[in-house]
């Protein structure tokens, strides 16, 4: 029987099982009795963020009330420079997540099929089930 919620929902999204990350690594740790233990499922940095990085970040909470440039036009800039293309060309997103699903909306319409390596990237059979594909 469906919840109320269920009958208004896209069918796509039903049958799509959740995400489900890795615990966190200090519960990790805990369980295992271990210490100093390197993330590796969810491709992090076991590395913190350089000196430069940090001062970067604390510059910028000076203007973080305000809201940041939508369209990443200067750091779109940079990445053009240094890779000698046109600005047109970069596309930014937060995090691949979002531009793997902005492509199966632009180019999947509902019934057509993906090809999905295996192993792959968790999202992409989701996104595409989502999408209708």
């Amino acid at each position: 029987m469906q919840t109320q919620w269920e009958s208004l929902a896209n069918e796509h999204i039903l049958g799509i099982a959740p995400y489900e990350p890795g615990k966190p690594i200090e519960e990790l740790e805990r369980e295992l009795g271990i210490h100093d233990a390197i993330k590796l499922a969810s491709n992090e940095n076991p590395l913190p963020p350089s000196d430069r990085v940090q001062r970067a970040i604390a510059a910028a909470l000076a203007t973080g009330n305000r809201y940041p440039d939508g369209g990443g036009y200067y750091l779109r800039q940079a990445i053009a420079k240094k890779h000698g293309v046109s600005q047109d060309q970069i596309v930014l997103g937060n995090g691949s997540n979002e531009l793997i699903e902005l492509l199966v909306r632009a180019f999947l319409r509902p019934g057509d099929e993906a090809v999905v390596p295996h192993p792959s990237f968790v999202v992409y059979p989701m996104i595409v089930q989502a999408a209708g594909g």
